[in-house]
């Protein structure tokens, strides 16, 4: 007849395996979801220079509406509006 292996050894190094498993598993897991975060963190970082650019550029543009020629070729244009004649002013002339 053949020798049977003790149950306990068979029993201990299925836990042996078991922990080992376990361990071996829970650091993939770990990289594959460091990986996947690293990926998200590089694409929010592209959006963030992005949103930045044009967050700079819309500011230029504010400016640039907001400056007194561009205003007064807006009124003279769409408004058909010119600058005051002296003569024409109410209130308190100085």
């Amino acid at each position: 007849m053949r020798h049977r292996p003790d149950l306990e050894k068979v029993r201990l190094w299925v836990n042996i395996c078991g922990a080992i498993l376990c361990v071996l598993m829970l650091r993939v897991w770990e990289t594959v979801q460091s990986r996947r975060l690293e990926k998200q963190l590089k694409g929010l970082r592209l959006e963030a220079d992005r949103l930045t650019y044009e967050n700079g550029r819309l500011e230029m543009q504010i400016h640039q509406y907001e400056a007194p020629s561009h205003l007064e070729a807006v009124a003279k244009k769409d408004f058909a509006m010119g600058p005051l004649d002296p003569s024409r002013r109410i209130g308190i002339q100085p």
